[in-house]
């Protein structure tokens, strides 16, 4: 009986054991998508109606950054890595059974996260407001797709490497080490203001060093693979991976402009956040140079369509996170709405998007089956579209009347921006904020989308020819003769 139970299983997963590891990450992302797009509505709920939600928005809140950035980016696009390494690297994924664990660690680890949120374990800290016993059992299993993707590329048979294995390196490297970074903010002596910009850093840094940058290098396989087409320059790929990689991340720091840290933060990091858009920029460009005149081909790819607006709106994203950047612009958006609307844009839009660039496309290859509708994907981006970006719209709004009602008040002294006269400031933007969560329940919708897609495709999706990979020898299995 349980043996014809796990024949089932491997069914359904797919013939070749490395598409069985992508198929199951992007399974299991999927269902994790759906349950942050409802912790995020409880969150947008509790921002507008703190005295009828459930759950505080700081709870709710660090539940939703927990579900959406381990459980549904880290996951998915760590299935996503597992799906290219086999076929830019001529080699068998190393330690199937290691990303096996890593799958189930991870989300393990996730529900035990939102538990130890909910009963009051946590220490609030954004954005993932966890205990610090719950860090290093979480950087280990972490450190798992780095192990998975730096052995497998050691043992390569292909001597070219095409732009997206740069990506996944440094994807897979620096995801560890951001998490380092924000845990080591709970040692004890780390000063309030150094756990502050580690928290920062880690955001901004998840951000751009493992969802623009991992999110964009798997677009480009998906691209060439799905269209059979050359990549347009792989100049502007270098420039678009090393601007994310190596500075695109001081736009976190920004948002304590004018705050208790030395003063030349300030100008670095007006200075080097402009590195976000620039990335953007070039990775945006160079898909569309390379889609130049094959876009009517696009009809029956929802992958390759989700994954260009991904790039689109990651531009959009760039620059406004950017221009707050300012000291001028930051005096006005710190602490307020605005920044939360980029982290949601960023992850809920750009993320989900650019993860569907690559899961739609790959989803037939390993499973077998096609999609089992086409209405559904693009359902889900047309509805993340509208959903996040009004949204993002919405709060980007809140947060500049915020800023502008607190400066005009403390500058007129018609009210202070601090104690009590806060409200005066905070109660201007409520019914953007109610904006914003109807707008968070289409986006959600879209949500429900993608799962219907990645899940459907396994269930009732139609049998199709299924890639096969072929390899030879595994060295790490010793032949007879030996």
């Amino acid at each position: 009986m349980a043996s014809t139970q796990t024949a089932d299983i491997r069914a359904l997963l797919g013939a070749g054991d490395e598409d069985r590891v992508a198929v199951a990450h992007f399974l299991v992302g999927a269902l994790f998508l759906v349950l942050a797009g409802v912790l995020e509505l409880l969150a947008l709920f509790a921002l507008r109606f703190g005295g009828l939600s459930p759950i505080s928005y700081g709870r709710a809140e660090s539940m939703a950054n927990i579900t959406v950035m381990l459980g549904f980016l880290v996951i998915t696009l760590a299935g996503g890595i597992y799906y290219v390494l086999p076929r830019l690297t001529g080699a068998r994924l190393w330690r199937r059974d290691l990303a096996y664990f890593g799958l189930l660690g991870v989300s393990g680890l996730v529900i035990l996260d939102l538990l130890a949120v909910v009963f009051g374990f946590g220490q609030g800290r954004s954005p993932l407001g966890l205990p610090w016993w719950l860090h290093l059992p979480m950087l280990a299993v972490l450190v798992i797709p780095f192990a998975v993707t730096m052995m497998t590329i050691r043992r390569r048979e292909e001597e070219r490497s095409f732009v997206t294995l740069w990506f996944v390196i440094g994807g897979a490297v620096w995801l560890p080490l951001l998490y380092f970074v924000y845990a080591a903010g709970h040692l004890p002596f780390i000063s309030s203001l150094g756990e502050a910009y580690s928290d920062l850093f880690f955001s901004a840094g998840f951000v751009t060093l493992w969802v623009f940058t991992v999110g964009s290098g798997l677009f480009y396989y998906t691209v060439v693979k799905e269209l059979d087409i050359p990549l347009a320059s792989r100049q502007l790929a270098s420039v678009g991976f090393w601007s994310l990689g190596f500075a695109a991340a001081w736009w976190g720091s920004a948002q304590l402009v004018f705050g208790p840290g030395p003063g030349w933060i300030d100008g670095v990091s007006a200075a080097l956040g402009l590195a976000f858009p620039i990335g953007a920029l070039a990775n945006a460009a160079n898909a569309s140079l390379t889609l130049q005149g094959h876009w009517e081909e696009l009809g029956d790819k929802p992958g390759v369509v989700s994954g260009v607006v991904g790039l689109y709106l990651g531009v959009a994203v760039a620059i406004l996170a950017a221009f707050a950047s300012f000291p001028s612009v930051g005096s006005v958006t710190a602490l307020t709405a605005y920044w939360e609307a980029i982290e949601y844009a960023a992850l809920y839009g750009v993320g989900a998007l650019l993860s569907a660039g690559i899961v739609f496309e790959a989803m037939p290859r390993v499973s077998g089956r096609e999609l089992a509708s086409l209405d559904r994907p693009r359902s889900f981006t047309r509805l993340t579209v509208i959903g996040v970006g009004g949204v993002a719209l919405s709060m980007i709004a809140a947060g500049l009347v915020s800023g502008y009602s607190w400066v005009a008040g403390s500058n007129s002294a018609a009210y202070v921006d601090v104690g009590e006269g806060w409200a005066a400031g905070a109660g201007a933007a409520d019914v953007l904020l109610l904006v914003a969560f109807g707008f968070g329940i289409i986006a959600f919708l879209g949500q429900l989308a993608y799962a219907a897609t990645v899940i459907g495709t396994v269930t009732i999706g139609r049998a199709v020819p299924q890639e096969v990979l072929v390899y030879g020898p595994d060295p790490d299995i010793e032949s007879p003769d030996e």
